[in-house]
Parts: C-alpha cells; structure tokens; sequence
C-alpha cells in the first residue's frame, strides 16, 4: 500500500512539473520580442580589429525606395537606445526626417583612443594620458571603411551627422575642424571649452576660428554641457561658453547652423537625452520644418502643395525629403491628409492625392487599396 502510495505522489509530481513546463513553454511562445535594431560586424583594417555595429532602421523600411540621412552615434553602450528613441519621436511629429541611426560600441578599454589630449592651463591633463593619436585613424575608418560598408548593404544618402560624447567628442571635434566634408551634423556632448589642444589653442578657440570660416560649407554644430559639471571646473569653463556665444553673434559664417549651451539642473551623461534632443534640433531646426499642414488642406491642391513644400525643403538640405505615409495618432501625414480629403468630399483632391502617396511610397498597401477603390 505505501509503495503504491509513493508510485501515485511520485506520478502526480511527474504530472504537475510536465504541465508547468508545458505552460511555461507555452507562455515563452507567446512573447513577442521588442527589436530596435539590428548587430553586425565589420573588420577594419584601420582600427586592426572587429567591431559591432548597430542599426535602427527607419518604420517600414524594408518595403519603401527611398535613401535615408545616416546619424552616427558614438558610446553606443550607453547612447543608441536613446537616440533611436529620440529619433524615432521627432520624425512622428514631422520634426526631422527619417533616418538610418548607426551606433558604435566601444572595444574593451579602448573608449578614450578617442579622447584629445587636452591640458587645463596649469598643465595638468584633462583625459589624464591620452594623446589623441588614434583619433584619425577613426576618420579614416568612418570614410574609407564604415560609410562604404553602409551604403553597399542600406539605402543611405550623403547627409551624416555625428554624436560623441565626452572622450567620443574627439573624432567630432576632428572632423569638423579638419575634415568639414566628412559629415553635414556635430554633436558634441558633455564639451569642454577652455582646455588647450595639442595646437596651443583652446577648444573654444578652435571652435571660433572654424565657425568663423567663410570658406566653409553648410554645416550645423550643437555644443552642450551640464550646469553640474561646471562645479568642478575652473572658473574659466563657464566663462568660455559664454564668450564663445558673443564672439561668434556677429561673426559666424551664415552656412554654420551653431548652438552651444550649458544644460542647466543637468549632469555629466544625464544630460545626454536633452542634447541629442538639442542637437537635432540645431541641424533641423523648427522654423525649417514646420510643416503647415493645415494650409495645404485648405489649399486649392494638397497635392501640389505638399509637393512643392517638400521639393524646397529637399533643396535645402540637399538630399530628397518626402513626407511621412503615416504616423502615431498624427494627421499630420499623407494618410492623415487623404482622411480629411475624404470626409470633406474633396474627390477630386483626393485622387491627387493618393497618386502623389503612391509616388513616394509605391509598395505602400494603404495608398495602393485607396487607389484601386477609386477605379
């Protein structure tokens, strides 16, 4: 009898693990992953290494045509999810356009290869004994190396931008003094300005001569720094910023788009979300793109109007800009356009319309079955 007994718990305890784990499996079935991104990998021959690279893609990329800005985010680790978000959030409100976000993760230990050697001036170090030496060797590797491997496997277009931030800076700070051509965007977070270079200068100096430069293309730099880090400053960091602004009021060159800030209640990498926001907004500004959408809905043709805005907007930027086929709770988009066309009755308008969407978004499912509704 105890011998059955044991058979019958020691059945029932097969029985009650078989279905826990059956239910367990069950419920990790039914978990959806939440993707930002995608990891590769690229050997550069450069840097003599293999490095990750991340991608965010834009929403719907795989079925759209057209080529998108590249945004390089260096300290990947900590700095891509909250890029792509911020991204993400100012295209769904027409505040930038679409965009291809590409982070960097740092190899073990080597994260101030990129730092400057930059001097306080009593002489002591500010990135304690880094010496700068990689840090163009990291050029070569975006030009030669990283941009062609972006553009043989994603619709990339010309227009880059570039995040770095503390150490990371340097390759930015590089680019933009001795290379202009390389990207069209600067971010620069958590900056110093009153250390000296290796030239002599200091950073806020160098910057000054640069954004001074007439000769220069178009550009956009954001500088931004944390009220906190201030505190452990000398005297003459905060100064700088100051003096770099007045200095440069009267004298920058009009095709350098340029901010540069003190984040005030901020710290060091806190202040990271409110810079990349910044940042971006610096390169595409507000005035640019605000998209009057409620005039073109009251135009005599959306369409056309639409057209016309974009067509400006991409010959400012120099690269194709299209609106957005739709966006979270915004109608502000074409869809968005097209419902309104249609509750007001605008037939006509509509068609327009809808053949203008199918130009700019030929796979699109939504704009395809308006169309054949239409015949």
């Amino acid at each position: 009898m105890l011998h059955a007994l044991k058979n019958l718990s020691v059945q029932l305890l097969l029985l009650v693990l078989f279905l826990f784990s059956t239910f367990s499996s069950s419920a990790e079935n039914h978990k959806d992953k939440i993707i930002i991104g995608e990891s590769t990998r690229l050997y550069s021959d450069i840097l003599g290494e293999e490095r990750a690279v991340y991608i965010s893609l834009p929403s719907n990329y795989h079925r759209n045509i057209h080529s998108y800005p590249v945004i390089i985010v260096m300290d990947t680790e900590y700095l891509f999810e909250a890029a792509s978000a911020i991204v993400k959030i100012k295209v769904s409100r027409n505040e930038m356009p679409e965009s291809i976000v590409v982070g960097i993760p740092n190899s073990t230990g080597k994260r101030y290869d990129m730092a400057m050697s930059l001097r306080y001036p009593d002489g002591s170090t500010f990135f304690g004994d880094a010496d700068g030496k990689r840090i163009k060797d990291y050029l070569v590797f975006y030009r030669k190396e990283l941009f062609p491997f972006l553009e043989n496997n994603y619709r990339v277009n010309t227009h880059k931008t570039i995040i770095g931030m503390s150490p990371t800076f340097g390759p930015v700070l590089e680019a933009f003094w001795n290379e202009p051509d390389l990207f069209d965007g600067y971010i620069v977070l958590a900056a110093e300005l009153a250390v000296k270079t290796t030239s002599g200068k200091t950073i806020a100096e160098r910057l000054l001569q640069a954004i001074q430069d007439n000769k220069r293309s178009k550009s956009a730099i954001y500088i931004g720094k944390a009220s906190d880090d201030l505190k452990r400053r000398p005297k003459e960091e905060a100064l700088a910023y100051v003096e770099l602004n007045q200095k440069l009021r009267d004298t920058a060159n009009p095709d350098i788009n340029y901010k540069i800030e003190v984040l005030e209640n901020e710290n060091h990498y806190g202040m990271s979300i409110s810079g990349i926001e910044h940042g971006l907004e610096n390169i595409y500004p507000y005035h640019t793109w605000r998209v009057p959408y409620r005039e073109f809905w009251h135009s005599e043709s959306p369409a056309n109007a639409i057209k016309a805005f974009y067509e400006k907007l991409s010959k400012q930027y120099g690269f194709e800009i299209i609106p957005l086929e739709d966006s979270f709770y915004a109608a502000q988009t074409l869809l968005g356009t097209a419902k309104r066309l249609e509750r007001k009755g605008r037939r006509r308008e509509l068609r327009d319309l809808v053949r203008l969407a199918i130009n700019y978004y030929p796979n699109s499912p939504v704009f395809k079955g308006i169309d054949s509704g239409k015949k």
